[in-house]
């Protein structure tokens, strides 16, 4: 009787060691797999906005209501010319390359998503939501002085 005790517990200690390196085996496997899949390139990564917002003069070009009305005569307060600087600072000028008085710092979202401006002259903090912005357009979303939402669209110009 003690004999096939032993046997049995034998038979089961080996069973156990088997379920166990099955089980580490398993698990290492979905562990490798999950990691190759985060290590693959995505498609769709997009391009640094802060460094597509500093790589030109912007001006802009129109803005436009939620129907794509032209709307630019009535939203003048976002039109003029835009430099975004490298190292995170803007300087904002009216259409005649005049100083608008509007100088701060910026930055676009991981995603491309959002534009934040943090105004030091003018003492204010934006964020608006971005559109498209590729090295041939810029264009955001924001709420104007009347309430109502409207895109503004800028084009890269030479210094």
């Amino acid at each position: 009787m003690c004999i096939a005790l032993v046997h049995t517990h034998l038979k089961l200690r080996t069973m156990t060691i088997t379920w166990k390196k099955l089980a580490l085996a398993f698990f290492t496997a979905c562990t490798i797999a999950a990691c190759n899949k985060d290590e693959a390139p995505s498609p769709s990564t997009p391009e640094n906005g802060n460094a597509i917002l500093a790589s030109t003069r912007w001006t802009t070009t129109v803005v436009r209501d939620s129907a794509g009305n032209d709307v630019t005569a009535a939203n003048m307060g976002f039109v003029g010319l835009a430099d975004y600087l490298p190292d995170g600072n803007y300087i904002f000028y009216n259409m005649d390359g005049t100083p608008r008085g509007d100088e701060g710092y910026y930055f676009i979202t991981p995603k491309n998503d959002k534009r934040i401006l943090v105004s030091r002259t003018r003492n204010y903090t934006r964020v608006v939501d971005v559109v498209k912005l590729t090295r041939e357009l810029f264009t955001y979303r924001v709420v104007n002085g009347a309430g109502a939402r409207v895109d503004v669209e800028h084009k890269p110009i030479k210094k």
